[in-house]
């Protein structure tokens, strides 16, 4: 083609600049007179068009696209750009732009993948995943496309998700949403070596990140490898760590029951954050359930504190795990919370005095925080029902599942939804104690008791602190036949200073024990 015109040039380079700066009115206007120079050139056409879906001005987009596929017909990239700016406003006609593109350029990702977006958003999902298996057939290093298949078979069919998600991390080594999906994918399949090896990966490749940190751990923990769990505590834990992960560590490391590790990580955060570090501290005792101690690491952090309300909810579980409910309720006010989860634990207080209809009313009937409220209430049939109803809304709800299928194996009903709910928990939340906990309740329910003390004993393992823990796995060795291991274990759960309710039923199994 012929060079463009001097004018041309200026105008052109003047919109690509503010396409840079994100001024799209201006690279709208910069564009119009380029094009309007060298009407000759499609491609400036394309660029204008796009500058004026970023201006948001959809309808001169249109214009110049059909103008331009008007005059070139044979162009695929505009034909692909009529797909992109139609997307949101057309899409039948954004679908037949992008076909045509395709018919064009056969070997062009972008019109596939605008293609599956658009079929996609027209609920053809079959017709979406037919179009990116063309798509890893034509252009078989199209890493979108690989991944994309892998998300759309995820659902179904695992075997051939990890096939797509290892040919995107073959072609794109750093893609780390594909990494976590395959070690999640591997994981569903038992394989948790590899599982870990992938999740580390993501974790060394992307920094570090807190989030992928703790996912790692908890891997661990499911994998049973106590070890290098607690060594990936202390590789997060150094001088450069930021206070949220310093206290993600010591959350941990409670978790754990390393109270002494966790005492140490809150004075570093303390160091850098003083009320930050107390509220790490006070959790920390109040885990040991020293709650003089708790209330006093508190003491410093006044209204004017950004962190006060954090320690406020803190104060009032320390009141409530003290057995004070008045107290906690003292300190939330008599104005009902503005905050959900201050809410709840007033609501919490209230079940505590017996006043089950003020605490109804502080949390919403649709919200999990009311399954746990009914749950405390002893209306262990209304929990179900909520559950029942958010799992039915939100499949993946990791918390409601767990409590239904905990409540449903512990009232010995409905076993079957129980471990469905259980199974799709643990799939979710791999490692997680009170999952586990779950799970082996379940099983001892069953009549599988071999099988629950191996599962209650590992949950045990990675929170030693939960005294309701340590009852079922006593119970699990009773049914067993080792009364003395249920003994020693029902010593453990009597020292951690256990609710009232619990506490009563450590004394009961404790009677049926006796020689």
């Amino acid at each position: 083609m012929p060079p463009l015109p001097r004018a041309a040039y200026a105008h052109y380079l003047d919109g690509k600049l503010a396409t840079y700066a994100k001024d799209w009115p201006a690279a709208s206007i910069a564009l119009s007179a380029a094009l309007a120079a060298a009407p000759d050139q499609p491609m400036i056409a394309v660029e204008l068009a796009h500058a004026q879906v970023k201006a948001g001005d959809l309808s001169g987009a249109a214009a110049t696209l059909a103008a331009a596929r008007q005059k070139w017909p044979e162009h695929p990239q505009v034909w692909l750009a009529s797909g992109d700016a139609l997307a949101t406003t057309a899409t039948d006609q954004a679908a037949a732009a992008y076909r045509r593109a395709l018919e064009l350029q056969p070997d062009d990702e972008r019109g596939y993948l605008g293609l599956a977006r658009i079929e996609l958003a027209r609920k053809h999902p079959d017709v979406a995943e037919a179009v990116l298996r063309v798509l890893v057939t034509h252009v078989p290093g199209s890493v979108d496309g690989h991944y994309l298949l892998a998300q759309r078979l995820a659902t179904r069919d695992h075997a051939a998700a990890i096939v797509q998600l290892r040919a995107t991390i073959e072609r794109n080594p750093d893609h780390i949403d594909a990494r976590l999906d395959l070690a999640r994918a591997l994981r569903r399949q038992g394989n948790l070596v590899d599982a870990i090896a992938q999740i580390r990966s993501a974790f060394d490749r992307a920094a570090q990140p807190l989030d992928i940190a703790e996912e790692l751990f908890y891997l661990l923990c499911e994998a049973d490898d106590r070890t290098a769990a607690i060594d990936l505590l202390t590789l997060l834990d150094d001088d450069r760590s930021e206070v949220d992960a310093l206290a993600a560590v010591a959350r941990l490391e409670r978790g754990l029951g390393r109270l002494d590790e966790s005492r140490v990580v809150a004075e570093r955060i303390a160091a850098t954050d003083a009320d930050a570090g107390a509220i790490a501290l006070a959790r920390t005792e109040l885990a040991a359930h020293a709650h003089a101690k708790a209330r006093a690491a508190l003491a410093t952090i006044d209204a004017t504190s950004e962190r006060h309300g954090e320690a406020q909810k803190v104060r009032v579980q320390i009141e409530l795990d003290a057995g004070n409910p008045t107290g906690a309720l003292a300190l939330v006010g008599a104005l009902p919370p503005k905050d959900p989860e201050l809410a709840l634990l007033a609501a919490f207080a209230l079940a505590d005095l017996g006043k089950a209809a003020d605490a109804r009313a502080l949390v919403p009937a649709q919200d999990f925080g009311r399954a746990r409220l009914e749950d405390r209430l002893g209306d262990t049939t209304a929990a179900i029902a909520l559950c029942d109803r958010i799992i039915a809304a939100h499949p993946e709800s990791g918390s409601a599942l767990n409590l239904a299928g905990y409540l449903l194996a512990d009232a010995g009903k409905r076993l079957d939804d129980a471990a469905r709910y259980l199974k799709t928990a643990r799939e979710l939340s791999p490692g997680d104690p009170a999952v586990l906990d779950s799970w082996g309740w379940l099983l001892l329910k069953r009549g599988q008791a071999r099988e629950a003390v191996k599962i209650l004993d590992k949950a045990a393992r990675y929170a030693p602190r939960e005294p309701e823990i340590l009852l079922h796995l006593a119970t699990a060795w009773a049914a067993d036949k080792a009364p003395r291991t249920a003994a020693e274990v029902l010593v453990r759960a009597a020292a951690l200073s256990p609710a009232p309710a619990v506490r009563r039923r450590i004394d009961a199994l404790r009677v049926t024990l006796a020689p």
